[in-house]
């Protein structure tokens, strides 16, 4: 029996019903919504769902942005056509099943033993065998060999016409369509329970109203609650250690509601273990769960070891900072002062800053972490934005000359300490957001602290590397950066230099013109007041004074003199700055030559950062929070037996092969019986044709014994 691709047509109603059911029902209908939908999954691969709007924004541009967002490329899995697309999908499976599983079934039944009554010599695949064996005998070694084969039987006997067979096996392949096809129900239905459909209804029919603001919970009103009894839920929750939480959040129209959840659950303790590499092996959370009637027990939750606990499984999705206490030191980056100050800082919190300048600003502490195994490239990378390639060329000329942009490679780092990230928001609303690391590191043979800078969350931090001093501290460099900003130490460390370097019988003009040159460049690098009133300096203040005042072949010659100059000028400053502290000098020139050079990056390369301070961590009391995933899936179930179901059917349609013999066994005369037989089979390839010449010899072996 063939399968019918077209639908269910009926014989009375309206014309616009009948062709309505017909493509409805039809499997033409059900493989284009199955290839709609496989499309649209890959769309939804492709694209991560669910992300903050801006994020869309920064990879695609506004305009696309908007369009994915209105048609719910963004959110592909709740959005209403997609449904519906799933929905149409389950109801043209059914009756496609539903129109043809009947006859399907019926064929199984089926012997079609009056099939070689009409059509035996048209077979293709026929034998006739005479054997010397009475009828009865052939009978019951025919019988024999097919039920051994796997046939079933049915035999008929005809008065004149001998005793015929019926035969079949490999008929239940036809359960594979039936399989197949209910698992595509099962899946959608399963899916459908578990996507935001149930949500979305319970809340209609509920009069529920999202909440678009923070808010207490003993403030929520009870619009925005769903009950206990909300059939399918998939929300989060962060609990801080020694927290209790009976709740979870739910998004739902750009906004959220409040899941209850029939027990509560207390975080004792937040574990994070380590391999002896220092990379982390497990993330778990040692909780307690209680229900209403007072009955607690305690639980580990693992990233695969989920809480499952009347019907609601709790997963460990992450892990946040719970509200840590931080003791920060800034340090100011601008003007020639070099006092720093203290603040004391709670994650999630906020803090205003004045700048030395009188700017105000919010610092939003954002986060903090005790254990970073991290593998970074810590080649600083300034941001000098210029539409001239000669510019920028020359940029990248200086930079390479002084190191600043050499040597960008992968380090493979492990523990490097803790580490804490804010966010510094000006009076315009404009936010930079900051990662900065408690300890130094040693990178390249020099201990360096980090502090990064990024202006977009999908952008990766750029770091810049400030040089510990002899006391592994940042003090040393904020003593030369305020040195560096200091008009009068630069013209005495200018003048040093011209001293020095030139000859004691030099002729004063030639020291006067050396000691301008020093202080025209130390000057340039320590910053001046671009076209646009924006300060410029470092290399990038040097390159754009080059590329105006030098011919383009010669510049490259007289960037290495430059920077010459300004490094000997500020080898001078820093012995300045130690002096006026009261500190001795640093008895070794080459030793200290790296830390200069690494202060002259850095102080490049903090122009990018743009901020009046460096916040960095002296302490802290570290609090953790687990995020946990919450989820009443009734789908799931079904989404697995479906699974189960597809592979069954997928393989029964394509592993088990349907045969069909029919055979007579008729006596022409004494001690001699004819067999005729024939076979047939939905799709006849070489296993069919080797079957059927062995069964042909068995039959005909029976002549030799």
């Amino acid at each position: 029996m063939a399968i019918s691709t077209t639908g269910i047509q009926l014989q009375k109603g309206p014309q616009w019903l009948r062709e309505a059911l017909e493509l409805i029902s039809s499997m033409r209908f059900s493989i284009s919504l199955l290839t709609l939908i496989a499309i649209v999954s890959v769309i939804g691969t492709v694209v991560k769902q669910a992300e903050p709007v801006i994020n869309y924004v920064n990879q695609f541009g506004p305009f696309w942005a908007e369009i994915f967002h209105t048609i719910g490329i963004t959110s592909i899995y709740n959005t209403a056509w997609f449904i519906s697309i799933m929905g149409f999908l389950v109801l043209s499976t059914s009756l496609c099943v539903l129109r043809n599983a009947p006859r399907i079934l019926a064929d199984m039944r089926d012997f079609k033993e009056k099939t070689a009554d009409r059509s035996f010599a048209a077979f293709a695949h026929k034998a006739q065998i005479d054997l010397p064996l009475s009828e009865k005998e052939t009978q019951q070694k025919l019988s024999t060999l097919l039920v051994e084969r796997g046939y079933s039987l049915k035999v008929t006997s005809r008065q004149d016409a001998g005793v015929r067979y019926a035969a079949k096996k490999g008929l239940s392949n036809r359960w594979g369509y039936i399989f197949a096809h209910l698992a595509i129900v099962m899946i959608c239905i399963g899916g459908l329970l578990d996507s935001g459909v149930p949500l979305q209804i319970a809340a209609f029919i509920g009069g529920k109203k999202p909440l678009h603001s923070n808010i207490l919970i003993k403030d929520i009103p009870q619009n925005a609650v769903m009950g206990l009894r909300n059939l399918s839920f998939r929300g989060n929750v962060q609990v801080t250690e020694g927290q209790k939480i009976s709740h979870a959040l739910l998004n739902y129209k750009e906004g959220t509601l409040l899941q209850q959840l029939p027990f509560e659950i207390e975080l004792k303790k937040f574990v994070v273990e380590y391999y002896s590499t220092g990379m982390p092996k497990l993330f778990a959370s040692d909780v307690v769960v209680k229900d209403e009637d007072g009955k607690s027990f305690p639980f580990r939750i693992e990233v695969n070891k989920p809480l499952v606990h009347k019907g609601i499984a709790v997963y460990q999705s992450s892990f946040d900072d719970g509200g840590s206490t931080l003791h920060i030191i800034a340090y100011p980056l601008i003007g020639d002062r070099a006092n720093s100050f203290a603040l004391t800082a709670e994650v999630g919190n906020s803090t205003p800053l004045v700048s030395p300048q009188g700017a105000s600003y919010t610092i939003e502490w954002s986060g903090f972490r005790a254990i970073n195994v991290e593998n970074m490239d810590l080649a600083t990378e300034a941001v000098m934005a210029q539409t001239q390639s000669q510019k920028q060329k020359l940029k990248d000329s200086v930079a390479n000359v002084s190191g600043s942009a050499a040597a960008k490679k992968l380090k493979n780092l492990r523990n490097v300490g803790p580490s804490f990230s804010y966010k510094l928001r000006d009076k315009t609303g404009q936010a930079r957001e900051y990662n900065v690391y408690m300890l130094p590191l040693m990178l390249e043979g020099q201990q360096v602290f980090l502090a990064g800078m990024r202006q977009l969350p999908s952008e990766p931090f750029r770091y810049v590397r400030f040089p510990a001093d002899e006391q592994g501290s940042l003090a040393g460099y904020m003593r030369f950066r305020a040195a560096l900003n200091n008009p009068i130490l630069r013209e005495r460390a200018a003048e040093r230099f011209a001293m020095k370097a030139s000859s004691a019988n030099a002729d004063k003009a030639v020291r006067k013109q050396l000691r301008q040159s020093a202080q025209r460049g130390i000057d340039l690098f320590a910053g001046t007041q671009g076209q646009e009133g924006a300060k410029i300096g470092g290399y990038t203040a040097i390159a754009e004074f080059i590329s105006g005042n030098v011919k383009a072949d010669e510049q490259e010659r007289a960037a290495d003199v430059v920077l010459k100059v300004v490094f000997g000028v500020a080898t001078e400053l820093l012995d300045l700055a130690r002096e006026q502290e009261g500190l001795p000098l640093l008895k070794d020139r080459e030793a200290s030559s790296p830390f200069i050079q690494q202060a002259l990056n850095a102080y490049s390369d903090s122009f990018f950062l743009g901020a009046p301070v460096l916040l960095t961590l002296k302490d802290f009391r570290q609090v953790q929070a687990s995020v946990f995933q919450v989820a009443r899936a009734p789908g799931t179930f079904l989404v697995y037996l479906g699974a189960l179901m597809l592979i069954v059917g997928t393989f029964a349609m394509f592993y088990i092969r349907e045969r069909r013999l029919w055979a007579v066994v008729q006596s022409d005369r004494a001690n001699t019986t004819t067999v005729r037989f024939a076979m047939q089979a939905r799709k006849p390839g070489l296993e069919f044709e080797k079957e059927f010449l062995q069964l042909k010899q068995a039959i005909a072996a029976w002549d030799k014994s």
